[in-house]
């Protein structure tokens, strides 16, 4: 695994990410810069697998930019988180033309800013939504809640059980992306990782919640540590 990061911060996150390579991007001030872009999707072609592109990303417009022309031009599976998606805000379509597999994971917010509607909307016809921006993009959209859905272009949805409080932490949307990322880059088509990637989380954040001792004491490194004892 390689975490692309601005040069400028690379030393804090070798400091921080002792079991991860890092590899620093042009940025200005920590904003990765346009010409990021290029220089990341050398780094992909090199390593395969897939990219989880959007958490901790920002939305200065130079980042947007490169946010954009990576996502449209990476030859990988992609998961588009957070940062990831606002960048495509209102143009959600754009997704569409990429030839490899997508997933999308975003909070009621995040897909409301790309459907352009209000979260309320989305929160009042979850599915309907989903559905819409799945066929929009022609990816997965994983919509994420307690009863989070899963949705496919042709129409498919699965919808979680939810039941695992713990998870409506900080940080946790994060660990559901990078397994989504890690079940594409080991050859999963993206309807199946994505819904392998969501009860898998889902019954981690359960696990980590018994560990804890309480649901209101998990943050997302728990869930992390519990991943490898789902059975």
């Amino acid at each position: 695994m390689t975490a692309l990061v601005p040069a400028s911060l690379e030393a804090i996150f070798e400091v921080k990410l002792t079991e991860v390579m890092t590899r620093g991007l042009p940025d200005a001030d920590g904003a990765l810069a346009v010409e990021a872009a290029q220089l990341a999707l050398a780094e992909a072609g090199r390593h395969g697998g897939a990219l989880v592109l959007g958490s901790g990303l920002g939305r200065a417009e130079a980042t947007r930019d490169m946010a954009i022309e990576l996502a449209e031009e990476c030859p990988l599976g992609l998961v588009l988180d957070a940062d990831g998606l606002n960048a495509f805000a209102g143009q959600v379509r754009w997704i569409r033309p990429r030839a490899a597999a997508t997933i999308l994971t975003p909070h009621a917010g995040e897909l409301g800013r790309l459907l352009g509607v209000d979260s309320a909307e989305v929160d009042a016809e979850r599915l309907r939504h989903a559905r819409t921006a799945a066929a929009q993009a022609d990816a997965v959209v994983v919509l994420k809640g307690d009863d989070t859905l899963v949705a496919a272009p042709d129409g498919r949805v699965i919808v979680s059980p939810g039941a695992a409080p713990g998870l409506a932490t900080a940080g946790t949307g994060d660990v559901l992306a990078g397994v989504c990322g890690a079940l594409l880059a080991a050859g999963l088509d993206a309807f199946t990782a994505a819904a392998a990637a969501v009860e898998l989380h889902r019954r981690a954040g359960q696990l980590a919640a018994l560990a804890a001792g309480s649901a209101r004491a998990v943050i997302a490194g728990d869930v992390v540590a519990q991943l490898g004892h789902v059975g």
